[in-house]
């Protein structure tokens, strides 16, 4: 294709007289608008990646879980609420899959058998072995054991994953991130005197909702991978869908799982129905950076991580 901006040739320089040759640019002004409209494009390619860069920054590291796999969990009668809370729990000290997808802590350390009541905070030795060996049987760990005393955890990347995600996963939209130090808060955090903020049982109602987190507003919806058959899900319908005879009784379990007495889950309403949107700290699903009007709705979260 020829570019019809441009001669080409030798021609004389009217200023100084002399000849020259080459190119010359005879269409300037159509070039200087193209030039300027692919400029103010690259500044907001770079704006955007600027906010994706400083949102991990305060959001942190984050595990890789698949939204099928949460639906499987929901699904599965073998383990109790407060059983698949601690599976996504425990699923946050997975080590990369090129270290071996063992349960790790963030300075590398493995976390053996042994040190695993302690960590799930669980202080029945009964109950705690019981759960344990339903994740042996249903596949989600297997041991590597160095010595009776030392035992190697691996997690399944079926449940929780780190590291580059599969092709087929992202291109089915399937993808969920949740940030470790957020998870483990919600999970660890203690009151004044002591006492678990939230139970395992309460932070499920968090955990079960993730595969309905839309990937770009945040909104928990019906379909949301599917850009043709997303549809936002009123607090009634999700308590329908859960199982909840009352509407308010879902809401009053939402609004109580708070990270650090800072709201989780918001609500957006209108004059006939209420939507209900996650935190983009604690379970996000999009790459780019959230959006102006999601980050509002948690600005506290966002100060609060900054100043931490």
């Amino acid at each position: 294709m020829i570019n019809t901006d441009f001669i080409h040739g030798e021609w004389v320089n009217l200023e100084t007289g002399e000849k020259e040759s080459g190119s010359l640019l005879i269409n300037e002004e159509a070039y200087e608008f193209v030039n300027k409209e692919s400029k103010a494009k690259r500044i907001e390619y770079l704006r955007g990646k600027q906010k994706k860069s400083e949102f991990e920054e305060l959001a942190g590291r984050f595990t890789w879980t698949l939204s099928s796999t949460i639906k499987n969990i929901n699904q599965d009668e073998r383990f109790s609420q407060t059983e698949k809370t601690r599976i996504i729990f425990l699923g946050t000290f997975v080590s990369y899959q090129e270290k071996g997808s063992y349960l790790t802590h963030d300075n590398g350390n493995l976390i053996y058998k042994n040190k695993l009541q302690a960590l799930l905070e669980m202080t029945n030795k009964k109950e705690f072995y019981k759960f344990y060996n339903k994740m042996l049987e249903a596949g989600i760990v297997r041991e590597e054991v160095i010595n009776k005393s030392t035992v190697k955890i691996k997690w399944s990347n079926t449940y929780n994953f780190r590291g580059t995600a599969p092709s087929s996963e992202l291109k089915a939209k399937n993808l969920i991130k949740t940030f470790d130090k957020q998870v483990r808060e919600l999970y660890q955090e203690k009151d004044n005197k002591g006492k678990k903020v939230h139970t395992p049982n309460n932070l499920y109602t968090l955990f079960m909702l993730l595969p309905y987190v839309h990937p770009e507003s945040n909104m928990l919806c019906l379909h949301p991978e599917d850009s043709t058959d997303c549809q936002p899900l009123t607090i009634a319908e999700i308590a329908k869908m859960f199982g909840y005879n009352r509407t308010n009784d879902l809401k009053r379990k939402l609004f109580k799982v708070k990270f650090k007495d800072l709201p989780v889950f918001a609500v957006v309403s209108n004059a006939n129905y209420t939507h209900i949107l996650v935190n983009p700290f604690v379970v996000y699903r999009s790459n780019k950076a959230p959006n102006d009007a999601l980050m509002m709705h948690f600005e506290d979260t966002a100060k609060r991580l900054l100043n931490k």
